[in-house]
């Protein structure tokens, strides 16, 4: 992982000619030069040249920032300003500390294999007194003043039994993964179970604690596309909370436990139903174990080699587009369901995938309907979320309004962290869209016939 100093050539690059004010969604709120992203590259040169040092006011610029990266795709020159306010966060952690909440959570939650299960697991069980149910929605708001929960907030519930929970009950994946690729068992289930494609699946914090029905609406469509899917129940929060809040240590720790979990496994893909997840996997594990030694950053190639986004494997390689997963071609009248859709920051931008969900959506039988802005950022940002509440809310507006002007039933994406993003928008903006990922909108179509069909 590369240090802030590193990065000195890249700061060098920005010319400030102010492109990625126009992009820069913290900017767009509080226009102020300090919040583009040119003004961020500035502090950190300044820092760098030591005019500068580790201010509050230097730390509370690199902390407001969402992560979005619409600055780098601005950017005539190809400055790469997330990664050196990470770096510029990684050296606020290593030389001022984290926060104690935000250390202690990190360190001995986050990175405890049995500890973060555990505290999810008892917060599960006392929402019902901290949080009252909102009935129109699938949300829960405060029952009183809480630290971090702002009254207007719709929390998302914590599942009642998380997925990797169930998946571990039922034996999910357990038959598949033991099975060697040589088998030549005289039993014709397990012969073509062994001939399917071997997919990985990774969870993720929010489809593990609190969207499990993503998780579930993945296995199905997965499975009906013919994969034969494993499940390892011993992986972990792919780091991407703690890379973001500059505890590298950690993150680079949830790295290794995920390639063990992974590495038990003859797999011939790895996927995630989430973008941060997926850009994390495929990207950030990399460069987070490139200076851990040769054969460690061997087996991080292989692994992120593997990792596809669940839209990207469904559409490039399990080819569901040429099969009876295809309803396009079906008569849908003039009542379907009208879709919008969300590109995920971490999903365009991070992983250049923008087409194949909405083929998807295609797929499906659905009308898809473009918004005006259909990757401009939700304002979610990870942490900012909890921490900028109020400023995270006021980038989310444009999202939801332009949301809410579609006229579609229903937003689609493909990031669990946007869904309940873009559900607290809508929300406060008192517009009953449906928000749901892409997966569960075929999923759904798998079983539930279009209207307008006998």
């Amino acid at each position: 992982m590369r240090t802030l100093k590193q990065f000195t050539d890249e700061i060098n690059k920005c010319v400030l000619c102010g492109t990625c004010r126009s992009v820069c969604p913290t900017f767009g709120v509080v226009n102020r030069e300090p919040a583009s992203a040119r003004g961020k590259v500035a502090l950190c040169g300044a820092f760098l040249n030591k005019e500068i040092g580790l201010s509050d006011g230097f730390i509370k610029q690199m902390n407001e920032c969402v992560q979005c990266m619409a600055c780098r795709t601005a950017c005539p020159n190809d400055v790469n300003v997330p990664d050196i306010i990470l770096a510029a966060r990684a050296k606020i952690a290593k030389e001022k500390g984290l926060p104690f909440a935000k250390s202690f959570i990190l360190k001995n939650i986050l990175d405890s294999e049995r500890l973060m299960p555990t505290a999810m697991k008892f917060a599960s069980k006392l929402q019902g007194l901290l949080f009252k149910g909102v009935p129109e929605e699938s949300g829960l708001h405060r029952r009183f003043s809480l630290p971090l929960i702002d009254e207007r907030r719709l929390v998302p519930p914590l599942a009642d039994r998380f997925f990797l929970e169930e998946q571990r009950a039922r034996g999910k994946g357990e038959i598949a993964s033991a099975l060697p690729r040589n088998d030549i068992t005289p039993n014709p289930e397990l012969r073509t179970l062994n001939s399917k494609p071997r997919v990985g699946f990774f969870a993720g914090c929010l489809i593990n604690y609190m969207l499990p029905n993503i998780g579930e609406a993945s296995l199905k469509v997965l499975e009906k596309a013919g994969a034969s899917v494993i499940i390892p129940y011993d992986q972990h929060c792919c780091g991407m909370p703690a890379l973001g809040m500059g505890d590298v240590e950690t993150a680079k720790s949830l790295v290794i436990k995920n390639l063990e979990a992974f590495e038990q496994y003859d797999m011939d893909y790895i996927t995630t139903a989430c973008a941060t997840c997926g850009d994390g996997l495929k990207r950030r594990f990399k460069e987070l174990l490139s200076d851990e030694g040769e054969d460690v950053r061997k087996r991080v190639e292989r692994f992120a080699g593997k990792v596809r986004d669940i839209t990207e494997l469904l559409v490039n390689e399990l080819r569901i587009q040429n099969s009876e997963f295809n309803r396009k071609s079906k008569i849908v009248n003039s009542k379907s369901e009208i879709v919008t859709y969300h590109d995920p920051c971490h999903l365009r931008r991070g992983q250049g995938i923008a087409d194949v969900p909405r083929e998807i959506i295609e797929i499906s039988g659905a009308k898809l309907k473009e918004m005006s802005h259909p990757c401009r950022c939700c304002g979610l940002g990870g942490t900012f979320n909890i921490t900028n509440y109020d400023f995270s809310m006021a980038i989310n507006r444009d999202k939801a309004e332009d949301i809410k002007n579609t006229g579609a039933d229903i937003v689609a994406t493909a990031c669990p962290g946007c869904i309940i993003q873009m559900k607290d928008g809508l929300h406060q903006l008192g517009a009953d869209t449906k928000v749901v990922h892409v997966v569960e909108l075929l999923a759904s179509h798998l079983t539930s016939p279009l209207r307008g069909e006998d």
